[in-house]
């Protein structure tokens, strides 16, 4: 579900002769990587810049945390909000920040000079959230989240989109250079077939036990 946004690749610095050595030294693919690390360094959110480490704990932390989340009977991107929020902040009501102890807030569509975002955690990590998603409200996506990744480490959670539509977003962010936006795809319409298919079954366990029944019935009468 989720992608990996940090990596240990060395800051590439154009000025150190070391560096030159090692580009020369690899095949073109490798060199490209360094060089597109130190591209990857500048386009990092202010928050990352600031507190590397801070922010590599708490994607760590909200990420375990969406792992497991479940919303319940939510029909709208309201309503889906209101419970991702309501979820981060019962799970986090105990967790301190590692550097100073500080609690971690969660901040549901406060007004900022970026925008308003939907979610905003502990003024470092924003989730922009999105119900299907059609053409044009995927282009508002990829706007909002690109204001935002100015800031602060922005995700983009897509909710019921479909698989082809998720990898196309995930390509055309990376074709416009912003494939340091991560895209975290929820399907939770599939949870809810998947619980009315086991309603179905029950039901049908259900009837098969009655048919048992008066087969049985059935027999002991003609005896």
């Amino acid at each position: 579900m989720r992608r990996s946004r940090y990596n240990d690749s060395v800051p590439f610095d154009p000025k150190d002769p070391r560096h030159l050595v090692i580009a020369l030294g690899l095949s073109a693919l490798a060199g490209a990587s360094i060089v597109q690390s130190h591209h990857d360094e500048a386009k990092k959110s202010n928050a990352e810049k600031e507190d590397p480490d801070g922010c590599e704990w708490l994607c760590q932390l909200i990420g375990d945390l969406l792992d497991d989340w479940e919303p319940e009977g939510c029909d709208s991107e309201d309503e889906y909000t209101d419970d991702l929020v309501e979820y981060l902040r019962a799970n986090l009501v105990d967790v301190e920040a590692p550097d100073d102890g500080r609690r971690i807030k969660v901040a549901k569509r406060t007004k900022t000079e970026f925008g308003i975002p939907d979610v905003r955690i502990d003024d470092r990590l924003v989730l922009e959230l999105k119900v299907g998603p059609q053409e044009g409200e995927k282009d508002r996506l990829i706007g909002q989240c690109c204001k935002y990744s100015v800031e602060w480490v922005t995700w983009a959670v897509v909710i019921d989109m479909d698989e082809e539509k998720q990898e196309q977003l995930v390509q055309l962010l990376d074709r416009k250079s912003l494939n340091y936006i991560e895209v975290i795809p929820f399907d939770d319409a599939e949870d809810e077939e998947g619980e009315d298919g086991d309603e179905d079954e029950e039901y049908d366990d259900e009837d098969d036990e009655d048919e048992d029944e008066v087969e049985d019935d059935e027999e002991a009468g003609s005896r």
